[in-house]
């Protein structure tokens, strides 16, 4: 289902696979029931019949006449109702009482039920259509993300709150208010009488209740608040200085309070960002679909990945969709849900369908938020497993995540995958690694690069323990120098070549079969044809995503494989943990 709205209000629904079933236009349905009228005239009659079926042949006629000349007839292109159609089948059935009628009447019978089927079939499709068009939802746009002020000069801002439209910074101060339940008309009147007043029961009254009202609201915002910003645990103090609402706030670190504007941009913002989408969300937005434009834009690094965190809170009510050049905005846990929007050689915008789209400009905060989450990573897990680059690290990513899915060995859960960028890299990030204190083991390709490079990891890093160093050429028999590609079926990487490059004409000759190694044989493919270079991330992209959408794809031989190495990892690690215990040498 397709819905498109247009800047008229208009909305136009369309259904995929389209439907095979046209709709009735009074024009066809007129040309059908001239040639019916024909076809009745011709009907002739068994003997002793011909009178009953001249009384039969005139009612017809006349219903015929009457449709061909409603008032409905007169727009070609309009669509024939169910009912209209209903009223020939109704007067065929009143003429077919016997048995010699039934068969007589049976063709034209025939023909008026298929006509029928395309107006019920319509009147249902239109039925679909008022049901989507009554229950689409509503999308949110926000695009301004305005500070609330700190000192708020109620009887301003009573009177502001009647204007049209209310101003952005208003509605954001309103939200503030609502979130809490408080009543800024009643705060407000509570506050009508001067310091210079003389002492009376009525304001003492008043005073008191406007009290305990701030303190209700300060307590309510301090603690809705901690269930969602864990940067520092905030304080809120509310308080009303004549005509003026102030906001007070410490935190855990100083209890000192100080006004709201006076704490970070990014606290001012996240607190601001907050109200509005907490108070609205549950009125005005309520089931809408959020769309948000830079949301994070004014934080710093550390805001902005708490206001992910934020984002994917308020997912649960309603559904959000927002845009960012952030790479901390990039949640690198979820990578389905990104979808990069970059411009096409046409000049056209074009939204990925996964996250490895061609565009490099497009694709740099998704880089850089990969990266930022890889070196975070580095000192953070203190076991880790180094493969040889992002290629092997997100078939095996996805692989872990299936096989977890299917109840099968995965990767510990204290494990993370680590691309080294390349072999020349190997040694330098394994190093910088164990001087952290960071056990590492190392999954590399069985080629003769790989198994050099292994080797002196063992002798010089890994204190000679060779079980901590693994090679893929180890765990498929007969192809001692395999790379990771080599584990899928070559029938099944070179579909996930044709469907990364779009070449659905690919297949190995006796060149390419002479060649050992999937990767090697697609490159001298792609030699041969003149292609141009191949770049094995592409392939990988489609493999990922068959690997936890399409699982089926791969025979069990696969998935034996890619447990087996698994196991042997897992292994690796249990066996150094029970070596630093105490528990064998």
């Amino acid at each position: 289902m397709i819905c498109t709205r247009h800047y008229s209000r208009k909305l136009d629904i369309e259904f995929e696979p389209t439907p095979s079933i046209s709709p009735l236009t009074w024009s066809e349905f007129t040309t059908t029931l001239e040639r019916l009228g024909k076809d009745i005239g011709d009907l002739t009659a068994p003997e002793g019949k011909g009178d009953v079926l001249g009384a039969t042949k005139t009612t017809l006629l006349k219903t015929l006449t009457q449709l061909k000349n409603s008032k409905s007839a007169s727009n070609p292109t309009e669509v024939v109702s169910k009912a209209e159609v209903q009223s020939l089948i109704n007067a065929i059935a009143s003429q077919a009482n016997e048995e010699w009628q039934r068969q007589t009447l049976q063709s034209i019978k025939e023909e008026a039920e298929e006509m029928l089927k395309r107006a019920s079939f319509q009147e249902n499709l239109n039925r679909a259509k008022k049901w989507i068009e009554e229950n689409l939802p509503k999308f949110i746009y926000f695009d301004r993300y305005d500070v609330i002020d700190s000192a708020v000069h109620l009887p301003s801002f009573v009177h502001q709150l009647n204007q049209q439209p209310v101003p952005p910074r208003v509605r954001t101060t309103r939200c503030l208010f609502e979130y809490v339940g408080l009543d800024i008309q009643h705060l407000a009147s509570l506050g009508r009488h001067h310091s210079s007043t003389a002492s009376n029961e009525t304001i003492r009254r008043y005073v008191d209740e406007r009290a305990i009202y701030l303190s209700s609201a300060s307590s309510a915002m301090t603690r809705k608040f901690q269930d969602w910003w864990e940067q520092r645990r905030h304080k809120f103090h509310y308080q009303v200085d004549g005509d003026f609402f102030r906001i007070w706030v410490s935190d855990d670190l100083d209890d000192s309070e100080i006004e709201l504007d006076q704490r970070s941009l990014g606290m001012q913002y996240f607190f601001s960002f907050f109200t509005v989408f907490l108070a609205e969300a549950k009125d005005a937005h309520q089931k809408a679909i959020l769309l948000l434009d830079e949301p994070g834009l004014h934080m710093h690094g550390t805001a902005q990945a708490k206001v992910v965190k934020f984002l994917e809170k308020l997912a649960q009510d309603n559904q959000t969709m927002y845009t960012t050049h952030s790479p901390f905005m990039i949640d690198a846990d979820h990578l389905e849900r990104i979808r990069v929007v970059y411009e096409d050689k046409d000049g056209t915008t074009k939204v990925s369908e996964d996250v490895w789209p061609r565009d490099k400009d497009a694709l740099f905060p998704l880089q850089a938020a990969l990266g930022y989450q890889l070196v975070q990573s580095l000192f953070i897990a203190k076991r880790q497993l180094i493969v040889e680059g992002p290629t092997d690290y997100s078939i095996l990513k996805a692989f872990n995540q299936a096989i977890r899915q299917r109840g099968e060995t995965s990767l510990r859960d204290d494990v993370i995958i680590v691309p080294s960028g390349g072999l020349s890299k190997l040694l330098p990030l394994a190093s910088m690694l164990i001087g952290h204190t960071v056990e590492v083991v190392a999954l590399l390709d069985g080629d003769e690069p790989g198994r050099k490079e292994g080797n002196k990891l063992t002798r010089k890093l890994l204190a000679g323990e060779a079980g901590r160093c693994l090679f893929i050429g180890d765990f498929l028999e007969g192809k001692p120098e395999a790379e990771l590609e080599d584990i899928f079926p070559e029938e099944v990487y070179l579909e996930a070549v044709r469907e990364a490059y779009s070449l659905q004409d690919l297949g190995f000759g006796e060149e390419e079969n002479a060649k050992e190694g999937v990767v090697n044989k697609v490159k001298t493919l792609f030699e041969r044809r003149s292609l141009g270079q191949f770049e094995k991330w592409l392939p990988a992209a489609v493999l990922r995503d068959w690997i936890t959408s399409k699982p089926e794809k791969f025979p069990d031989a696969v998935w034996q494989t890619v447990t087996q190495i698994f196991e042997a990892v897992n292994k690796a690690f249990n066996a150094n943990i029970s070596k630093e215990l105490g528990y064998g040498e």
